[in-house]
């Protein structure tokens, strides 16, 4: 297909689901609080009540949802570069290669370009992000395909570690907290481009 405008579009729409679906995770975790322990009396349910209870605590979906994140923002930088009518040498996943050529094809789209630097390319001492790529040895989220996805690398010889993203509590919410604005704001500005 050659139609770079329809592929622009469908990505483009692609992407807002994934976002919208994130979205509508993140709020989910901070409506419920992040719950993660029972304190209660004795039940013989105790097994499918702790599920129900945790169903929506960063340590069970965490780590699906910063996939579907991810892949969103990969959706939205390659929507942008066809709309560009910028041909793809060799299609990849690579968050850093594409958002390099998002800068350059869209240097007045900064609110984007902040806030996708914050999350492709974390920074500062408090950053959920940047505390989980230091722990696991990962300079960005250009391999978001293989740590949200797998929990081991292609080899089998590297473990993933996530506990930086598992049992936040409050730390964790004011970063869903943020994260939904973030999502919002980005949902808000793509339709300028």
């Amino acid at each position: 297909m050659n139609d770079k405008k329809f592929i622009s579009n469908s990505h483009f729409m692609l992407s807002d689901n994934f976002l919208q679906l994130v979205e509508n995770i993140l709020i989910e975790i901070v409506k419920n609080q992040n719950v993660d322990i029972y304190i209660g009396s004795p039940r013989e349910d105790i097994r499918e009540h702790y599920q129900e209870l945790t169903k929506w605590s960063d340590f069970r979906i965490l780590v699906p949802t910063l996939f579907n994140f991810f892949h969103g923002i990969e959706l939205l930088l390659k929507a942008s570069n066809y709309k560009k009518n910028i041909p793809i040498k060799k299609l990849n996943h690579n968050l850093e290669q594409l958002f390099i050529d998002f800068k350059k094809n869209y240097p007045d789209s900064r609110v984007i370009t902040d806030i996708l630097h914050n999350y492709i390319h974390p920074s500062g001492e408090s950053n959920i992000l940047k505390a989980f790529y230091k722990s696991n040895d990962i300079s960005n989220s250009s391999k978001f395909y293989e740590v949200f996805k797998y929990p081991f690398s292609k080899d089998l010889q590297i473990q993933v570690n996530y506990g930086k993203l598992n049992h936040l509590y409050n730390e964790g919410i004011s970063f869903f907290q943020q994260f939904i604005i973030d999502i919002q704001t980005i949902r808000n500005e793509t339709k300028k481009l």
